[in-house]
């Protein structure tokens, strides 16, 4: 599938503001599923310095703001092939041990719901069957947590989410990362797009899933919030623990002031020539 994407991220700051650093992580590297036709990040129209590429294949690129500065503006143009890998995720650019990421974090802590649901998930199913618990642990996902946009927001924990049975991809793909963890699975959150998302709002071109580690099979994507694998629709983009670790701009800034944030996605499918 050829997709177009256009992403616009913006940031108002009132007279107050003496400073800003950002770190973004939104560009993608290529992989299986993933051909990069063209890809461009600027910030205020001017493009930023050297992309490194840590050890998780995130390209993240550093900008830091001038005092005079009170709106800040990212645009992403972007133009990509994509391929239907049934979830599978392979890249050369990847080279984190997959053990890293039993580590739980605060936004994965698993409470005792979530203990509950790893262990519906799994005991019908042996030990060794690790897909079939994936995939029953993303339908139980879907049926428990309902898709409610607004209810939740960055600081929700997979906890929170759970105790009250709704909230968006990131909360379902934290609960699924957490329940994953607790059964032994090495599990990760990524951040990206999907063309048609079945949830429509206003951000329905982001979104978010987790991926698993299968032995046999390696990585691969599992998206309570579409009850699906990844397919040629989705667009990775980062990765990382949880939401904050692969956020595709996190910053800080100094100075007695507000922050505004406005968004605007949009994903375009091309007609192959």
């Amino acid at each position: 599938m050829l997709l177009t994407i256009n992403h616009t991220t913006n940031y108002e700051y009132d007279d107050n503001l003496l400073g800003l650093i950002q770190t973004t992580k939104l560009t993608p590297s290529p992989y299986n599923g993933l051909k990069i036709l063209n890809w461009t990040v600027k910030r205020n129209n001017k493009s930023g310095g050297e992309i490194f590429r840590d050890g998780e294949g995130n390209n993240i690129i550093n900008f830091k703001g001038e005092p005079s500065e009170k709106e800040i503006k990212f645009v992403v143009k972007g133009e990509v092939e994509t391929i239907d890998t049934n979830g599978v995720y392979e890249s050369l650019n990847d080279k984190i041990d997959p053990y890293v990421y039993l580590r739980s974090t605060i936004l994965t802590l698993p409470n005792d719901k979530i203990k509950e649901l790893a262990s519906i998930a799994s005991k019908d199913s042996s030990n060794e069957d690790t897909v079939t618990i994936a995939h029953d642990l993303m339908l139980l996902i879907a049926k428990k947590i309902k898709y409610e946009p607004y209810t939740t927001n960055t600081n929700t924990t997979a906890a929170m989410s759970i105790n009250q049975e709704k909230g968006v991809c990131q909360d379902q793909a934290h609960i699924m990362i957490s329940a994953a963890r607790y059964l032994g699975i090495p599990s990760r959150y990524v951040n990206g797009y999907m063309h048609k998302n079945r949830n429509d709002s206003e951000f329905q071109a982001t979104h978010a899933w987790a991926e698993l580690y299968i032995d046999q099979l390696g990585w691969v994507g599992f998206d309570p919030t579409n009850q699906c694998c990844p397919d040629e629709r989705y667009i990775r983009v980062s990765c990382g623990l949880d939401a904050s670790y692969a956020a595709p701009i996190r910053g800080i800034f100094f100075g007695n002031t507000a922050e505004k944030l406005d968004i605007d996605v949009q994903t375009i499918e091309n007609c192959s020539q």
